[in-house]
Formats: C-alpha cells, sequence, structure tokens
C-alpha cells in the first residue's frame, strides 16, 4: 500500500498578538469541551475512542490491491473518491511482486483481456477480468479515529492472509498507530452475511434489496455510505487464492436504506452516462418498492447535463463508451457514425425509453 499525503489538519496554526504556534486539532477540541488548563497529555487524548478523533482528520491518495480498496471502502465513517475504470486500460493493469506465484494466471487473464477488447466487447464487460491484486488507487478523508480502527482490521485480517502483513506496516510507516491502538475498540466492516439475511424485502421506510453480484458492482455500492451493506466478502477473503479471483467473480450483498435515498441513488443510475448496465439488477429490484420512470432523470425536462465533460468525451474516441442520445440533442451535438453500433448495444439493456431518444438523433461522420 502507497500511502500520500495530500493535506493534514491534524494542526492548526493558533496565532495572539505574542506569537505564532502549531497547536493539534484534537487538543484544541479537547480544551474547547472543557478548560484551558487541562493537562491531559495529547498521546492520552490521541489514545480515546472518542469524537473527539474524528475532528483531526487527512487526505490520502492512496495506491493499493483491489482487494484492499474494497475493505477500505467497507467503512462508513469517511469521505471516497475513487479512480475512474475510464482512465486505465485494464490491458495493463500491475500487479505487486509479492504475487509472482500467480503469474501464470494474471498473464492468462491479460491475454483474455486482450482477446475481448479486439473482438469488440465492451470496456465495462471485459474490465471484469481483472484480478483482485491488480493495483488502484483512490483518495479518501478519514479521520485519526477511522484510521486506527482500519488499521486494526488489517491487524486481524494479517492473520488470515499475509499479504495484509504489508498493509499494516505501511500504516505503521506513515502514522505511527500501533503506540494509540489498544484503547481503540475493534470495528469489523465486512461481517459475514447469515442465511437468513439473504433476501429482499420493504419494513416501514426502508428497502432491503439482497443481491448476487460481481464484486465490481460491490466496489460501487459500499461507496455510497446511506447504504447499510452486508455480504460474504471475508468469506471470499479466507478462501484459497481468493487474489486471483476477478472484478466479474459474484459476492452475495444485502443492501439497505431509507425509500428516498433509494430514489436518489436510482434517479442517478439510469442516466446514460452512469453505468445503468452494470447497476441494473439492483435497479429492477429496488423498483418493486419504488416507481421511478424517465421523468427521474437528472436531465429531465430539458435541464442540461449535469455531467457534459463526461458526456462530451463519449463523442471522442478517447472514450470508448456510447455517446448519449439525450445529451447528444440537448447540446446539438451530433454522434458520429462510427459511434451508432455502440449506442444501439448500450441500449439493448436499459429502460424502453431511451429508444425514442435513440430515433430522434442527429448522426455526424
Amino acid at each position: 500500500m502507497r500511502i500520500e499525503i495530500i493535506s493534514d489538519d491534524r494542526y492548526i496554526l493558533k496565532t495572539s498578538s505574542i506569537d505564532k504556534s502549531y497547536k493539534h486539532l484534537a487538543r484544541e477540541a479537547w480544551e474547547l469541551s472543557r478548560s484551558k488548563d487541562d493537562e491531559t497529555p495529547l498521546n492520552r487524548i490521541l489514545s480515546i475512542d472518542a469524537p473527539v478523533n474524528e475532528i483531526p482528520s487527512l487526505v490520502l491518495n492512496i495506491e493499493c490491491t483491489i482487494m484492499e480498496r474494497e475493505i477500505f471502502a467497507s467503512y462508513r465513517d469517511h469521505v471516497m473518491w475513487a479512480r475512474t475504470s475510464r482512465v486505465d486500460n485494464p490491458l495493463e493493469f500491475r500487479t505487486d511482486p509479492w504475487f509472482y506465484t500467480y503469474m501464470d494466471e494474471i498473464d492468462s487473464l491479460k491475454k483474455e483481456i486482450k482477446k475481448q477488447a479486439e473482438s469488440g466487447v465492451i470496456q465495462d464487460e471485459y474490465r471484469m477480468l481483472i484480478p483482485l491484486c491488480a493495483k488502484t488507487s483512490f483518495t479518501t478523508r478519514v479521520s485519526w479515529r477511522g484510521l486506527i480502527k482500519i488499521y486494526k482490521h488489517f491487524e486481524y485480517l494479517a492473520t488470515v492472509d499475509d499479504y495484509f502483513r504489508y498493509t499494516v506496516l505501511d500504516m505503521q510507516t506513515a502514522f505511527g498507530l500501533d503506540e494509540f491502538k489498544n484503547n481503540y475498540s475493534y470495528v469489523n466492516p465486512i461481517p459475514m452475511l447469515e442465511r437468513s439475511e439473504q433476501k429482499s424485502g420493504k419494513l416501514g421506510p426502508i428497502i432491503t434489496v439482497f443481491q448476487e453480484m460481481t464484486i465490481a458492482l460491490r466496489a460501487q455500492v459500499v461507496r455510497h455510505r446511506n447504504f447499510t451493506i452486508k455480504d460474504n466478502l471475508f468469506g471470499i477473503i479466507s478462501e484459497k487464492d481468493f487474489w486471483i479471483k476477478t472484478l466479474g467473480d459474484k459476492i452475495k450483498i444485502s443492501i439497505s436504506a431509507e425509500t428516498e435515498f433509494w430514489k436518489t441513488v436510482i434517479n442517478k443510475r439510469q442516466c446514460w452516462i452512469a453505468q445503468y448496465g452494470i447497476w441494473k439488477d439492483i435497479i429492477v429490484e429496488a423498483q418493486k418498492y419504488i416507481n421511478i420512470n424517465e421523468d427521474n432523470l437528472p436531465c429531465a425536462g430539458g435541464s442540461s447535463c449535469p455531467y457534459t465533460r463526461d458526456a462530451e468525451l463519449r463523442h471522442t474516441d478517447k472514450d470508448p463508451g456510447a455517446p448519449c442520445p439525450i445529451h447528444s440533442k440537448l447540446h446539438n451535438m451530433p454522434i458520429p457514425k462510427h459511434k451508432m453500433d455502440s449506442v444501439h448495444i448500450e441500449a439493448s439493456y436499459r429502460p424502453a425509453f431511451w429508444k425514442k431518444h435513440i430515433e430522434n438523433v442527429n448522426i455526424g461522420e
């Protein structure tokens, strides 16, 4: 795990008429809740498993395996912005030298990705062959308290698989967490999903959707902090050779949220740019309990597209995705003729209302 600190607000600058000095934000918050003559040592404060240590935080860019990212994302108390799948060529995925024992399997996956790419399979499909040991990156804001919780969980996972020992070492080297961890409770962000919990339904304002989905979709679902999820990720980690499982391998997951939040998620995912194909099964299941239609699109009523830059790139060869018919009409951008096949493929697994928009689209050269 490579950790880059982008910003660090653990310390604040205190300015007075006499001098300037830096002060730890946890120390400041502690004193504001008590008195300025409180003499509790800073190290003692930082060892307290309480909200005072959620106030100091860091913004990090982390490069790690896909599996480590999934574990990190399973916590609900931080902000996470992952690297888009459109940035990196799936053919060029990288792995740590630690996984040399899987080189035959990794080479085989790369050959299959190349074969599918050359045969015209869309990127969203052939990227499903990327293994969980492949490197990825994400940006996150995480509190001091959150860091220690994550650190303690990776310590536990290191007893399951040796690779996680390096994750623990990297976090300790970056932040010196070991001396503070003992007073913090252990939180398991990936408890196993029980058989009795494997069902969909609605109870009061809460809708629960149970799915067996790809790990790639789980990677998107888990970043929505208003979702409560429970799955069998730990069961996967406990399996032999789990590192060469792929994004396309299946995981069982239960997703719960308040009805109004489900509506906001489904509205966005129906958008042409927002990977409806990957989310289709979840949307179909959730719509059993929610009425959603074309009027719920982000651009409904002829308003501007909130994803204009991404949509514009679809008109070029920089993005292999299909251009959006509604965006094309709204912004008077004819769809290149050679892109129309991909438009029809994309529409083939979308709601029927997209058909009329494709029929009215302007086609360019």
